[in-house]
């Protein structure tokens, strides 16, 4: 039975899986054509590593939980406790680094303006010496200013007050309302008399502006100041969705630790692997070969199919005996057993599964044993109630190896046995 944690679990990798794929293969897209823009450009490179880094831990999830890989669960576990804690550190810090800069209110304006000392200095950095080159071209590429030039609203002047601006376009589109610019349009200023302000001396904004259309006010400190404005509000949603994907990422992380489990157990008990289901099978045929011949008879075959859980009618097992004796010798030999197991296979991988449920009942700690405390805890809510010597001589019947629990092997030979009872048989120790 797939447990429902490695469901999730593989469900959840599979989709950041597809994200990662659509990364990569759009950075390659970049790489590759030559039409991309220089902000396009800068981004090729990050978001190829990011989609290389989702993938690879993507896979190990969806091996660790789907394929049942505990290496692969326990390397995709550390990688996500580190990247939530990492998270949490990224999210702090964005908090902090994005508290300053609302803007200031200018009276009769429907827009804020923005000043870069209104920053925290770290995010000032982002628009410091050469770096500002590149955004600049970036910003006059994208054509921020284009949207202010149509339409009735950028040819009266009261109407454009009164627009609500983005900080990019309050910023770098318009000279500050310090300057007293005259307004013939939204992207056509007509600076002051010398002689009416002495602003524009102080404010070397008002000399920075330009009515060439592609340069206008994209060499202010204003403009500086809508690009920071601009990463603020970005960022403060990036924070918003990281607190989202931190409580994901820890219910994520939650089912892989219940998916490691569920692998761990599986591990024990003992059908994981072919190998694993063959040495298996032999210990259990040599249990059941009273007298140690090598074959079974109808018996002894029934017992042993009870003890994996089938349970054949009296007709059945003549039929099944019938179908394995290939020598014909009303005997089944190890050999023949093993040439039916992929007949086999399916139903006594079901009933291993839910022998493990029941072992795990009684497990509560999840340690992979039945200690004592556990068992008479398990038995008394079952009802069945036992005395110190009931437990105790319970806890000697089935602890073989004498550590004072009761691993999941040892329960399966406590159930095996009891299919042996079940058809009245004795097993030699």
């Amino acid at each position: 039975m797939f447990r429902v944690s490695n469901f999730v679990v593989g469900l959840a990798n599979t989709l950041i899986m597809l994200v990662g794929v659509s990364a990569i293969g759009y950075s390659i897209y970049m790489f590759v054509h030559q039409d991309v823009t220089n902000c396009e450009t800068a981004i090729r490179a990050p978001l190829l590593t990011t989609g290389v880094v989702l993938f690879v831990v993507s896979l190990l999830g969806v091996i660790g939980s789907c394929f049942k890989e505990n290496l692969a669960m326990v390397l995709y576990l550390i990688i996500l406790i580190a990247g939530i804690v990492a998270l949490i550190g990224f999210s702090i810090f964005l908090f902090f680094v994005t508290n300053k800069g609302a803007g200031r209110v200018i009276s009769g304006r429907g827009y804020r303006e923005y000043q870069t000392v209104d920053f925290s200095t770290w995010l000032n950095s982002f628009v410091g010496g050469k770096r500002w080159v590149g955004v600049r071209s970036c910003l006059a590429e994208a054509s921020v200013c284009d949207d202010l030039s149509d339409g009735p609203v950028s040819q009266i002047a009261d109407e454009f007050y009164h627009k609500n601006l983005s900080p990019l376009q309050s910023g770098c589109c318009k000279p500050p309302s310090d300057c007293n610019f005259e307004f013939k349009n939204a992207t056509f200023w007509i600076p002051p008399a010398k002689n009416e302000t002495v602003v524009a001396a102080n404010n070397g904004d008002c000399g920075a502006w330009s009515n060439v259309q592609t340069e206008l006010c994209f060499n202010c400190n204003a403009c500086k100041a809508g690009v920071l404005a601009n990463i603020r509000e970005k960022w403060r949603n990036l924070l918003i969705f990281n607190v989202c994907l931190i409580v994901l990422l820890i219910t994520v992380y939650s089912c892989g630790c219940c998916a490691h489990r569920n692998n761990r157990m599986a591990r024990k008990s003992g059908f994981k692997t072919m190998e694993d289901q063959l040495r298996q099978l032999k210990d259990i045929f040599d249990r059941f070969d009273m007298d140690a011949d090598g074959s079974l008879t109808i018996l002894e075959l029934a017992a042993l199919l009870r003890s994996l859980g089938l349970k054949p009618s009296g007709d059945q097992i003549h039929v099944l005996l019938a179908s394995m004796d290939a020598n014909g010798n009303g005997f089944v030999e190890f050999d023949e057993l093993v040439g039916n197991l992929p007949d086999l296979n399916e139903e006594i991988g079901n009933n291993t599964e839910h022998l493990l449920d029941i072992f795990n009942s009684f497990d509560r700690d999840g340690n992979g044993f039945i200690s004592a405390a556990e068992l008479a805890g398990a038995m008394a809510k079952m009802g069945q109630p036992l005395t110190y010597k009931e437990l105790t001589e319970m806890i000697k019947e089935a602890d073989t190896n004498g550590d004072g629990v009761i691993s999941f092997g040892e329960f399966a030979s406590i159930m095996a046995k009891s299919a042996v009872d079940y058809f009245g048989l004795k097993i030699n120790s």
